[in-house]
């Protein structure tokens, strides 16, 4: 049977070492996650019993939300597996891109140089930061860069 078996909570050495025996005989298991220090003993019994562990992890942040007045806790659970596993390294798809000829993750020159055209000035001469209240959506002076453009528009959300 291939169903994963989930494995959340508290985990220690002894725990950690028999998820990875059961792997071993052919156990679907899933530790998740939760502390850092969790996975160096997932890796150290992993590699003790000779497995390759899957992994899941689970991430709380406090994020706004559109239902929410203000900031709430958001889960992020995640299988490495369902996830694609470990991808590759932004150094090996910009490779891979180069010798498939596909230039599409490359900068073109002009545009690098009209980039350091624009930005030079406003890094040679930085502006003044304006302050602006903590919640609010900028500074005052900020509504003068759209002049003759267009308006800012108030965010949608309630709250």
């Amino acid at each position: 049977n291939k169903t994963p078996i989930i494995c959340n909570g508290f985990k220690d050495d002894e725990y950690i070492e028999m998820v990875m025996l059961a792997r071993k005989i052919g156990r679907n298991i899933v530790p998740v996650v939760e502390k850092y220090t969790e996975l160096d003993l997932i890796l150290k019994y992993a590699e003790k019993v000779g497995v390759r562990p899957e992994i899941g992890i689970r991430v709380t942040i406090d994020a706004r939300r559109a239902d929410q007045p203000g900031p709430a806790e958001i889960e992020l659970p995640m299988r490495f597996a369902d996830e694609g596993g470990e991808g590759p390294t932004p150094y090996e798809v910009l490779l891979h891109c180069a010798l498939l000829g596909d230039a599409t993750r490359f900068a073109r020159q002009d545009s690098i140089e009209e980039s350091w055209r624009i930005c030079a000035p406003l890094l040679d001469v930085p502006g003044k930061p304006e302050p602006y209240a903590p919640g609010s959506w900028g500074p005052e002076a900020a509504t003068k860069l759209l002049r003759g453009i267009g308006r800012w528009h108030e965010p949608w959300l309630d709250g």
